[in-house]
């Protein structure tokens, strides 16, 4: 039976991320590192350019996650999918430190048709909202919900990715969505706000 991988979802039949993993540790067997990459990339990609990398050099990234990752995962395959983010977003962090620039707004909606509501303006209009509000909460917090709640990952693997303890990922959750949920009411009715 063939592996089948939907694009950017879940190894399927080939068992999860971490089997497959450990297979081409124990292994060597490209074909189940292939599984992963497959069910990954597209969704490692999402991630960087959501956190504001240009679409190019989130390739580029990935790239090189994926290079390290090879390298080094043998060590500990526990978290494969968390080791890989962790990765990724370290190399976009020094990118960063290296450009010197501050992280740009997230990116333009046409370039995340998924999350664009395209059939109803009000939900639109919503969405846009919220992802402005996002990109004014520190890098920290969007890594934090966007992990979370954008990627769906645990709380375990958000924290493994970002090196936290897990309690710590579901209190800094909370509070980023209590930070968030004031600014959209705020910016729902400014005129709250006001003394």
């Amino acid at each position: 039976m063939s592996t089948l991988v939907a694009a950017g979802g879940p190894p399927t039949d080939a068992g999860s991320s971490q089997q497959v993993i450990q297979r081409y540790c124990k292994n060597g067997d490209p074909e189940a590192f292939a599984v992963f990459y497959r069910s990954q990339s597209r969704r490692l990609w999402r991630f960087l350019v959501a956190r504001g990398c240009d679409q190019e050099a989130a390739y580029d990234i990935c790239s090189e996650a994926f290079l390290r990752f090879s390298q080094t995962v043998c060590k500990d395959p526990a978290s494969p999918e968390a080791f890989l983010f962790r990765i990724a977003l370290n190399l976009y962090i020094d990118q960063l430190r290296r450009q010197r620039i501050a992280p740009v707004s997230y990116a333009a909606e046409e370039d995340l048709p998924e999350i664009a509501a395209a059939d109803d303006p009000e939900l639109h209009l919503h969405n846009r909202q919220v992802r402005e509000l996002v990109g004014t909460l520190e890098n920290t917090e969007q890594n934090l919900l966007l992990m979370r709640y954008w990627l769906g990952m645990s709380h375990k693997e958000v924290a493994l990715s970002l090196e936290l303890p897990e309690g710590t990922v579901r209190r800094r959750c909370s509070e980023a969505l209590h930070k968030l949920a004031g600014k959209l009411a705020a910016a729902a009715d400014p005129d709250a706000m006001r003394p």
